[in-house]
């Protein structure tokens, strides 16, 4: 059973912060340092601040970024930077959004949920973790005693019962609203009213959730809600640190666009190109694109189309290898794949895009499916991808397709994870909208 609950939420005090957006920031596993800098300049205030705080050559176990944004977060809250409500709320927020030239609404909300370890209640993962990444969020929940960002979650809601108790209350004012720098509008409201909320409550006792976005938020709470378990003899499951914050979208819902997450392979200690595209037609049905700088433009908007028009029926891959050479690879028999994979893996995992990469190009022809979180790095966009052939030199950028929700949905069902970096949800929720404060000795109850 699904058990999620109302909170009191921390928000930013508007009578205190006059441009809400120069306070916000994009979650921080999408941060570089350039955008880390720059956020740091939009505002004292700014969130990057708790979220992902700069690191100094004195750090030490008593003065960290951990630490740092523990006291920023108490310190915004003694001057009232930021506020904590008053009762408890679930909060409905809406993004809207352009993805190549098509307008998106995307509407869910905010509450906390009872936590239980995935794959025995109904909370899902879709995605492997790596455990430098759990850690970073575990020391910060450790020294804030909170959660800063949000996990983003999926749910069923067919007959658009939970959306219809959301809209009641986006007829008044939101108590944010902003654009942020790629234009999507974020706007947040509170659904305070006590019929309303525990309508939801009921609703989603018997949904299942599929977390789309912050799996590594999710087991770093797991895992300190079973450091705090040990501290207290007379734990009780209504503990505050027993949940996690987390926005809640229906599946049925026009604005959920997944955006796939190209691959970029770094140089290699040995590696023969002319080998190399020999063995690509032992899996692959292999179309060469070649351009001279003057044709270049055009080949390759030709190629990209390919590549998306081949992934709608078969797995298909965009491989480009610099100087402009671009290939399209489409794989011959899905049968080889099931040969490779063990045999308790589910199907829906094992014809998975991202599965036939890892094991075809990745374990069988280049031998790094256990180096990848050395070998291969990950971009949203396409360009940029393949700028790093072109002007960094790697070896090679693997354009991908994106994975489609109900193949999210079928892997998770099977308790199974996708490889790292198989989605992209676009667009990624606004940090700083709202925070969990976890209080000691706080009981959440209906």
């Amino acid at each position: 059973m699904v058990r999620i609950f109302p909170f009191e939420g921390i928000i930013y005090n508007k009578k205190k912060i006059k441009n809400l957006g120069k306070v916000m920031s994009p979650p921080y596993d999408i941060i570089n340092p350039q955008q880390q800098e720059a956020l740091y300049n939009d505002s004292d205030f700014n969130v990057i601040r708790l979220i992902l705080g700069k690191e100094f050559p004195g750090d030490g176990e008593y003065n960290n970024r951990y630490v740092r944004a523990a006291a920023f977060l108490n310190g915004w809250l003694r001057h009232k930077i930021l506020l904590k409500d008053e009762k408890p709320c679930l909060y409905a927020y809406e993004q809207k959004f352009t993805v190549k030239g098509k307008t998106y609404s995307r509407l869910g909300f905010f509450a906390i949920l009872r936590l239980e370890d995935m794959g025995r209640g109904k909370v899902f993962p879709h995605e492997e973790t790596y455990p430098k990444a759990k850690l970073d969020r575990l020391q910060l929940m450790r020294a804030a005693n909170a959660n800063l960002d949000s996990v983003f979650s999926l749910y069923s809601d067919q007959k658009e019962k939970i959306v219809k108790a959301l809209k009641t209350f986006m007829k008044r004012k939101p108590v944010i609203d902003v654009k942020d720098k790629d234009n999507v509008t974020h706007r947040l409201w509170k659904v305070d009213r006590k019929p309303a909320i525990t309508k939801i409550m009921q609703e989603m006792k018997d949904k299942a959730v599929f977390i789309a976005d912050g799996h590594h938020r999710y087991e770093a709470a797991i895992r300190y809600k079973n450091e705090m378990k040990t501290r207290n003899t007379k734990f009780t499951e209504d503990e505050s640190y027993n949940h996690v914050m987390m926005f809640f979208t229906p599946l049925e819902g026009k604005g959920l666009v997944v955006l796939p997450i190209h691959r970029v392979v770094s140089q290699l200690a040995y590696f023969d190109p002319i080998r190399f595209e020999q063995d690509l037609g032992v899996y692959f049905d292999v179309k060469t694109y070649t351009a001279t700088k003057k044709t270049a433009a055009r080949t390759r908007k030709a190629w990209l189309k390919d590549i998306k028009k081949a992934g709608e029926t078969k797995h298909a891959f965009g491989l480009y290898l610099g100087n402009n050479r671009y290939l399209l690879l489409t794989l011959r028999n899905e049968e080889m794949v099931d040969e490779m994979v063990a045999e308790e893996k589910p199907k829906a995992w094992k014809h998975l895009d991202v599965t036939v990469l890892h094991y075809t190009l990745f374990d069988r022809l280049l031998n790094i499916a256990n180096e990848t979180e050395d070998k291969v790095t990950y971009f949203k966009e396409e360009e940029a991808a393949l700028d790093e052939v072109d002007k960094k030199g790697a070896l090679m950028a693997v354009i991908m397709n994106s994975t489609k929700i109900e193949e999210i949905v079928a892997v998770a069902s099977e308790l199974e994870k996708m490889p790292h970096k198989s989605t992209y949800f676009y667009p990624k929720l606004l940090s700083g909208l709202v925070i969990n404060k976890f209080e000691h000795g706080e009981k959440v109850k209906p």
